[in-house]
Formats: structure tokens, C-alpha cells, sequence
């Protein structure tokens, strides 16, 4: 799994430094149902830096509900920030790109990361990542067949687009199993193994 590293001083980084923060919920995210998964797994296997699922229920909010920032999922997203100390908590934010079988237009992908941006401090970095992809031979029947391997070719490609990646890297890939028993319905992450596995690889990300 490709990974960022991890370090700084507590409560820094997310920024041009490469490293990630350190405080606890400093790192925000945003996504659907897989998102959901990554936040529960992250918090049952000890992790603190992340946000995690508590009260922060994003299922079924793909792309399309994260490109008006005015929308109820940003509302969602706002009582969040909130709960947790406001936005001079959040130091970076991991911004998921989720699909149902119709795919997410360019323009939709860009609209969704400048939302992002009017939620959180400036300077805050973004993380863009897809949703996870599976082992060889197996699809998400919701995201379409290849939809959640082309979520991740998107994320590498905006994360390399110079008009829109201030402050914005690629995290990497979150990867499930199907055949060790990590995915529930075919698409979602198992509980609690799927979302473990997800957690861990959170862990490895962003540090505990």
C-alpha cells in the first residue's frame, strides 16, 4: 500500500511539508459509505488523528453531493467540525471521490475540492483519495465495472493537475480483499474485518 509518512510536532503539519498532523481530529475527511468504513475502522483499531464516523453518518454522498457548498452533506460536515472544536482544529482533509455507476465529470471533481476549501482554514491541506479498490477480478457493482479503480486514477490525476493542487497531494490507495472476507456485499468493507482493514491502513497513513 502507498503511503505518506508520518511525523511533526503535535497539532502541525498537513502542510508543504509533506507530513501529516498529529492532533487528534485534525484530519477531516469527506466521502460515502467507504468513508464511513475507513472512520469506524480507524477508531476501533485506536486511532485518534482521523476523524471517525461518531454522529458523521456520510452514506450514499458521492461526488455530486459535495460539489454545492452549501449542501446538506457540508452542513453534516460543518456540525462535525464543530463537535469536535471548530475548524482551527482541522489541520488537513482527506477527500474521498465516491461514485455510483454514473461517473463524476471533471468539472464536478474540481467544484467538490474548491468546496472543500471554503470549509476549512487556508493553508489546510487536502488528501484526495478514491475509494478503496478491490484484489484482482473483483468490482464494485455499485461504482460500475472498473468505477472504483478509475475513482483512484482520478485522485492521481488531480493531485497532479498544477491549476487546482495547492495544498493537495495524493494519499494513496485504501485496498480490500474480497476473498479474505473484507468486503460484506461487494462493495462495502466487512465488520469489524473489512473496516479494520481499512483502519490499520488509515493507521498507516496518519499515524494512531
Amino acid at each position: 500500500m502507498s503511503s505518506t509518512s508520518t511525523g511533526g510536532d503535535p497539532g502541525t503539519g498537513g502542510g508543504d511539508d509533506g507530513l501529516p498532523p498529529t492532533g487528534d481530529n485534525s484530519v477531516a475527511y469527506t466521502g460515502c459509505s467507504m468513508a464511513n468504513n475507513i472512520g469506524t475502522g480507524y477508531k476501533r483499531v485506536g486511532g485518534k488523528i482521523m476523524w471517525n464516523a461518531d454522529n458523521y453518518q456520510t452514506g450514499a454522498m458521492v461526488v455530486q453531493n459535495w460539489t454545492n457548498p452549501n449542501s446538506s452533506s457540508w452542513q453534516l460536515f460543518d456540525r462535525k467540525m464543530e463537535s469536535i472544536g471548530g475548524k482551527d482544529v482541522v489541520k488537513a482533509i482527506m477527500v474521498q471521490i465516491c461514485i455510483l455507476s454514473q461517473r463524476a465529470t471533471d468539472q464536478e471533481l474540481r467544484d467538490m475540492v474548491k468546496a472543500a476549501r471554503q470549509h476549512v482554514n487556508p493553508g489546510t491541506h487536502i488528501y484526495i483519495v478514491g475509494q478503496p479498490v478491490y484484489n484482482a477480478g473483483h468490482d464494485c457493482f455499485i461504482a460500475g465495472a472498473g468505477g472504483a479503480d478509475w475513482t483512484d486514477m482520478k485522485a492521481q490525476e488531480l493531485a497532479k493537475d498544477s491549476t487546482i493542487n495547492e495544498n493537495m497531494s495524493y494519499l494513496g490507495k485504501f485496498i480490500l480483499d474480497n476473498d479474505a472476507g473484507e468486503v460484506s456485499d461487494g462493495c462495502h468493507a466487512s465488520s469489524p474485518k473489512g473496516e479494520n482493514v481499512l483502519g490499520e491502513q488509515a493507521k498507516a497513513f496518519f499515524g494512531g
